[in-house]
């Protein structure tokens, strides 16, 4: 009972802390960026992703560390998860300065050229708030190119040609992280604006896949690799959940199981039988060493 209470104060620190940290990086990137960058959301539920991925990372392994049973562990989670995310849900959804950076390029001005790395190939945007707009591609010796989408295989077969450069000077790899959070903060957003328990349907899903993930904190044999092995199961779950939220995605498994399930309902029921599926794998686990235990 003691560890389950420390658990408890574990957690909630972590969500406060974290919580805080994501608001004031958020909010100083807003003050660094121009205001073109963003898209006007909920500020709080913009970073509420990152808040609990963090926290259920520290507390899964706080739980290992001080051998709470693991049935406990995940039921506690999942309950503290619920309980502080449907708290915010219901006490500061009136919060509204601009969310996450979408990595759409600022307003270079009215309709106009941009220019390649090489100077040599000239796009003309339709729109030049949004790279992926109509275009009229020109490469020097070649006919002019009319683009109703971006052409890069056409720049890539093009010789002197590489592809037009609209990097915002994010590494990639961060780039990737940043839109699948923001992916993610904007399903949020959609499912709190349809009703609390649709938003509360999502996030108990999320919880209970995350929280099946505490066997991932008994890996390895080193704290380094321990560390590395979390960050990229949680990583792999987080593309994994903003892949499930992409209308294409879900478009193909709709054609998988029929009218069966509602579209809303498809996403985080994937996730909780994704979660259930974990529990079932650790439990077993879990018998099968407190078996060996015993019979040692």
């Amino acid at each position: 009972m003691k560890n389950i209470v420390r658990l408890v104060f574990v957690f909630s620190i972590s969500f406060v802390v974290l919580l805080v940290i994501s608001l004031a990086v958020h909010w100083l990137h807003i003050r660094l960026e121009p205001a073109a960058h963003f898209e006007g959301e909920v500020l709080w539920i913009s970073v509420l992703p990152v808040t609990i991925y963090g926290v259920m990372l520290l507390s899964l392994r706080y739980t290992v560390r001080v051998s709470i049973p693991v049935p406990l562990a995940i039921i506690s989670l999942v309950i503290l998860g619920l309980g502080w995310t449907g708290g915010l849900a219901l006490g500061i959804n009136r919060l509204t300065i601009p969310a996450y950076f979408q990595g759409t390029m600022p307003s270079l001005g009215e309709p106009g050229l941009m220019l390649s790395r090489s100077d040599k190939t000239v796009v003309l945007l339709q729109d030049p708030h949004n790279p992926q707009s109509p275009q009229v591609i020109a490469v020097p010796d070649k006919a002019l190119v009319y683009a109703a989408a971006p052409q890069e295989a056409y720049l890539q077969r093009s010789p002197g040609a590489p592809l037009v450069s609209f990097r915002t000077g994010v590494p990639a790899f961060l780039q990737g992280i940043i839109h699948d959070f923001a992916s993610i903060a904007a399903q949020l957003q959609t499912r709190l604006n349809e009703g609390f328990l649709p938003f509360m349907i999502y996030v108990g899903g999320l919880m209970v896949l995350l929280s099946s993930l505490r066997f991932i904190c008994t890996l390895g044999a080193w704290p380094l690799a321990h560390l590395g092995i979390r960050i990229l199961v949680f990583r792999g779950v987080l593309a994994l959940e903003a892949l499930l939220n992409t209308p294409r995605i879900q478009q193909d498994i709709l054609s998988l199981v029929g009218a069966w399930v509602p579209r809303p309902l498809l996403s985080p029921l994937i996730l909780y039988i994704l979660g259930v599926l974990l529990i079932i794998y650790t439990g077993v686990l879990y018998l099968v060493k407190q078996r060996n235990l015993y019979a040692a």
